[in-house]
């Protein structure tokens, strides 16, 4: 039976320093133009830096491409924090906003089975995944695996993580920012995912 559900966010959450969309850049000669992307915050804006970074990569595979992730840093503990959750019979899922055969590529070498990201589609269409998209997703999650509300943490880095957030009953942040306005919300500056989730254990213990 499952105990629980943690949601981690990948970006500057289970991965610290360059992005998923900057390590696929950089082997493509476009890590500046991404940067550039990077900075933008409205979804027209990243609909269209998407529909350009779909165009980076025709001609090449989710594989080829996902070489690149292979310089991917993980957060400390990350690994560890993962297999103890699921040794104690906790879910733990992937919900980002980037690309999904990056999300899929790490979640399978975490050993992680859910994960959501934005889907590019083999005709090149995006099927895109924005912030709110997060908290339905887990919400289904969640009644898939018939996990109470009241066991479902999330953890995440940045303020578009405040959506996925707000639908957890324990919420971790881990960004070096102004964390978001949410009761109850812990923050644990460039947290050690083990340590979270030792933290999420006792608060679940019994």
């Amino acid at each position: 039976m499952t105990r629980g559900l943690v949601a981690f966010d990948l970006d500057g959450t289970l991965l610290r320093g360059p992005t998923v969309c900057e390590l696929l850049a950089a082997p493509l000669d476009r890590l500046a133009e991404m940067r550039r992307f990077e900075a933008l915050s409205s979804e027209p804006e990243i609909a269209a830096a998407r529909r350009e970074m779909a165009r980076w990569y025709e001609g090449r595979t989710p594989s080829e491409l996902c070489r690149a992730l292979e310089a991917a840093r993980l957060a400390p503990g990350a690994r560890e924090g993962i297999a103890l959750l699921q040794a104690n019979a906790v879910e733990v899922v992937i919900a980002s906003i980037t690309w999904s055969f990056a999300v899929e590529w790490i979640a399978q070498r975490l050993g992680v089975s859910y994960a959501l990201g934005t889907r590019l589609e083999r005709d090149g269409r995006v099927r895109h995944v924005w912030p709110p998209d997060k908290p339905r997703w887990l919400e289904r999650v969640r009644a898939e695996l018939d996990v109470p509300a009241a066991r479902v943490a999330a953890v995440g880095d940045s303020s578009s993580d405040s959506d996925l957030l707000a639908a957890a009953e324990l919420r971790f942040f881990v960004g070096r920012g102004e964390p978001p306005a949410l009761a109850g919300l812990v923050h644990r500056p460039a947290g050690d995912i083990e340590e979270i989730a030792r933290e999420v254990l006792a608060r679940w213990r019994g």
